[in-house]
């Protein structure tokens, strides 16, 4: 297949080149996610603080205090289904809730 060492030596020489380039594109993917990781953690970070200052959320919040406030009692109950219902509602009227991602 090879009669001369010129082209064993090439062949040898693009096979190396091809593993180094892979190398190379695989180290520079892994610092894009990297940084695609910290810019998606600022916007969550960003959602968090919006929807606590956000007025709008005031009654999920609510819900959420009545449901920790009464996790030992039979009012637990109700507090939890009255949560679900309220967001279960706010989803169907398309409106955002607290775990509403941010890009969506």
């Amino acid at each position: 297949m090879f009669d001369s060492g010129v082209e064993k030596t090439i062949v040898i020489a693009a096979v190396v080149l091809w593993f180094a380039h892979g190398w190379y594109l695989n180290n520079r993917l892994l610092r894009v996610h990297e940084k695609l990781g910290q810019v998606l953690e600022q916007f969550n970070g960003l959602r968090n603080y919006l929807y606590e200052i956000d007025p709008q959320f005031d009654d999920e919040r609510e819900t959420g205090k009545l449901l920790d406030d009464s996790k030992d009692d039979l009012a637990g109950g109700f507090a939890a289904m009255d949560d679900c219902f309220l967001i279960r509602q706010k989803e169907q009227q398309g409106k955002r809730t607290l775990n509403t991602r941010f890009d969506s």
